[in-house]
């Protein structure tokens, strides 16, 4: 089976900033790439501070540069050892997406037919307190991803990453990525300390909605107050880097967001399909809706509330869900994606209690712990059906995404 890959990623560098890209209001202040350990390995500068932060509060663990001047970095060079082992075959050309051929030929060896790209240093946010150079860098990536898929628009997709700190400027890139090509609006699962649900950050849903792009919600570092829990990259990457997409759930579940925007779908990566459950009825149970745990004796959330019948304390008072349906409803209706893990045990519970029709394969090129051979494994396993795996391989990728689903071959659908 070639598969639909919902996220795959590059590797940002000196050509990602370069004068072909970069704004020249910023010439002098562009992303740079120096050694940054006695062993050769490479950080960016950004506007006078090193990235990735390695160590202490909110620090972030990735999106490293792997070469300097056309160089691999140890880290890249033990990466690709690492790789080979495995059995992938990464190259610093791929990797890097200098070219369309490059990155087309590992999707060949990997099995993919049509891949999404997310970025690997904008996986953190903010990497800049200055605003305007944050839309410099977010825009050079834009540009970049555009020219170098536009090689091979076929096969070769890409999200735009924004700058949420500046809504009118995200507003008006999120259109231009779309005239770009791009096919859906990357957001982390905060924005700093600020849930998505504030009203402030509501004209990016709209503007997404209107151009038809689906919002892709990504695990990454952005929230500071629970980054600042923990001071080792392990404990981040664990907790922090994974939990900030469930708090993004949370808020765009809870908010009423696509009530109002009934068309937008909306897609959660890299955090695999077993929090759904948990959370998705976690929050139902306090929804404060009819039969849930919370409703008390209330018939609707926006009927007067007697305090004395409930004993006065306001603490079953309508406000706090504000949405229309339960978070499994959104699901179930087709506004809801979540990227599932091929080897998930799980997966036969989450197909019975929330369907086939949201769950999305990825397979993390060409980051070095990505699962080998994920395509093998799902074709292998004997405990979901085959129609559930192709939705998952391809389908459900392509309607997420807004692409043309394909049409099973005669023999195909008969084997199905």
């Amino acid at each position: 089976m070639k598969v639909y890959d919902a996220d795959s990623h590059v590797w940002e560098g000196e050509h990602t900033f370069s004068d072909r890209y970069w704004d020249p209001r910023f010439k002098g202040r562009r992303p740079i790439v120096v050694e940054s350990d006695p062993m050769g390995n490479l950080s960016f500068i950004i506007d006078g501070r090193a990235f990735p932060r390695p160590n202490g509060p909110f620090n972030a663990a990735g999106g490293n540069p792997v070469s300097k001047n056309g160089v691999p970095s140890p880290f890249f060079k033990q990466l690709v050892a690492s790789s080979v082992k495995k059995g992938f075959v990464d190259t610093l050309e791929s990797a890097e997406f200098h070219t369309a051929k490059a990155r087309l030929d590992q999707m060949d060896r990997e099995d993919v037919l049509v891949e999404v790209n997310y970025p690997s240093m904008l996986l953190t946010w903010p990497l800049t307190y200055d605003s305007d150079l944050a839309c410099a860098i977010a825009s050079a990536y834009n540009s970049w991803m555009a020219d170098v898929s536009g090689q091979a628009p076929g096969r070769l997709k890409w999200v735009s990453v924004i700058e949420p700190s500046n809504v009118s400027w995200s507003c008006k890139e999120i259109e231009r990525c779309k005239e770009l090509g791009a096919i859906a609006v990357m957001i982390l699962g905060t924005v700093g300390d600020t849930q998505w649900d504030h009203p402030s950050l509501e004209p990016i849903f709209t503007t997404a909605a209107a151009c038809d792009l689906p919002i892709a919600v990504h695990i990454g570092y952005s929230s500071p107050a629970l980054g600042s829990l923990y001071t080792h990259h392990f404990n981040a990457s664990t907790i922090p880097f994974s939990f900030s997409l469930l708090l993004g759930f949370h808020s765009i579940m809870c908010s009423g967001l696509l009530d109002r925007y009934p068309n937008l779908r909306v897609g959660f990566l890299e955090s695999g399909s077993r929090w759904v459950d948990f959370l998705a009825k976690r929050i139902g149970e306090n929804s404060g809706l009819v039969e849930s745990r919370t409703s008390g004796n209330l018939r609707s959330r926006s009927a007067p509330v007697d305090e004395a019948s409930i004993g006065g304390s306001g603490l079953f008072r309508p406000g706090g869900y504000n949405a229309e349906l339960l978070p499994e409803e959104y699901i179930k209706r087709g506004q809801v994606f979540v990227n599932c893990e091929i080897d998930e045990n799980q997966l036969p519970f989450i197909i019975k209690e929330y369907g086939e029709d949201f769950l999305i394969f990825a397979s993390d090129i060409p980051h070095g712990h990505r699962l080998v051979d994920p395509v093998g494994k799902l074709t292998a396993r004997t405990d979901i059906t085959e129609v559930a795996k192709r939705k998952i391989a391809i389908d459900n990728v392509a309607r997420f995404y807004g692409l043309p689903v394909p049409v099973l071959e005669p023999a195909a659908t008969a084997a199905g």
